[in-house]
């Protein structure tokens, strides 16, 4: 029997969709590294509209189990993507750390959950553990361009899975009621954070259906105009090449009156107004972008899941 196990509480939460063939070598190495290291700890799964037998792996988990374990399984009535997934499963989850685990892909040795929670005892309220290979370009783009934006200094990546405080949790609820994007939210929320790279032992990628890709591309749009600058800068730097190009237009004006130089009689002045008025409308979305920043600054929109059922998997 392991001795001096760990006293906090620990709260795993588990993303379920569609992983009938990964879920139950994920369940197995997860519990055998909780029981190890954890005196007390729970485990959530949250069923996001799966269509295959993921849910049916569970249960057959549960039974082969020695040991009497317990599993909370929330079903959500329909598919609602992994962020309203996951805030189901951490509202329901009571541990003194949290473990978001958005995928049960285990391409990393498990011991490397103990070492997420250990640096997280170090003074980090929020450890992540991202993969160094594996990338797809797609999301490589997102966090360039989210990054790029990005009002705080903290950058974001590809993670696998994270550990987050329950003062980290109080103070996202504290933020803000609708959470779009959980690790933008801990990135903004002035508390400690860090990330572990890890080598994958293999690149390992599950292929999204057109419903999860509608989700993801809707989830990357609110995220780059909720919490970075991309809108306002590309404006401003609109503005600014519309208003060298007026400039370049007034300095060819003048260089016209007091030259010999005759151009097609009314050009210079449409060509003119043309980029004046460019301008200002550049300018004028610039302004109204920054409006929108503000009001989404001010308050986001209310978070809404729905959720068809609480069970306790017990063997």
């Amino acid at each position: 029997m392991v001795k001096d196990r760990e006293k906090n509480f620990v709260s795993c939460v588990v993303y379920l969709h569609n992983a009938e063939e990964a879920i139950k070598g994920f369940l197995r190495e997860l519990c055998r590294v909780m029981e190890e290291n954890f005196e007390k700890y729970e485990i959530i799964c949250v069923n996001d509209g799966c269509r295959d037998n993921t849910v049916e792996r569970v249960r057959e988990f549960l039974r082969e189990q020695e040991k009497s374990i317990v599993v909370s399984l929330v079903n959500l009535s329909y598919f609602q993507g992994v962020e309203s997934a996951m805030n189901a499963g951490c509202d329901l989850a009571v541990g003194d750390f949290l473990f978001e685990f958005d995928s049960c892909l285990l391409d990393f040795e498990p011991d490397l959950i103990m070492e997420v929670y250990r640096r997280a005892l170090e003074g980090f309220d929020v450890v992540a553990a991202a993969p160094k290979r594996g990338i797809p370009v797609t999301s490589k783009l997102f966090y360039a361009i989210y990054n790029w934006g990005s009002r705080c200094k903290g950058k974001i990546c590809r993670e696998r899975f994270r550990i987050i405080s329950r003062r980290a949790v109080n103070r996202v609820e504290q933020m803000n009621v609708y959470v779009p994007y959980r690790k933008a939210l801990y990135m903004n929320c002035g508390l400690k954070t860090d990330t572990l790279v890890y080598d994958n032992r293999y690149v390992g990628r599950k292929s999204a259906n057109r419903e999860e890709r509608g989700v993801r591309r809707s989830l990357a749009a609110d995220t780059i105009i909720i919490f970075t600058d991309v809108l306002e800068k590309l404006s401003l730097a609109v503005s600014i090449i519309l208003f060298a190009a007026l400039l370049i237009m007034f300095g060819y004006l003048v260089y016209c009156v007091f030259s010999s130089m005759t151009p097609v009689e009314g050009w210079l002045s449409i060509m003119f107004f043309m980029c004046f008025g460019f301008f200002m409308l550049s300018v004028m979305l610039t302004l109204i972008f920054k409006y929108l920043s503000v009001i989404l600054n001010m308050g986001f929109k209310r978070q809404r899941y729905v959720i068809q059922g609480v069970e306790k998997l017990t063997k």
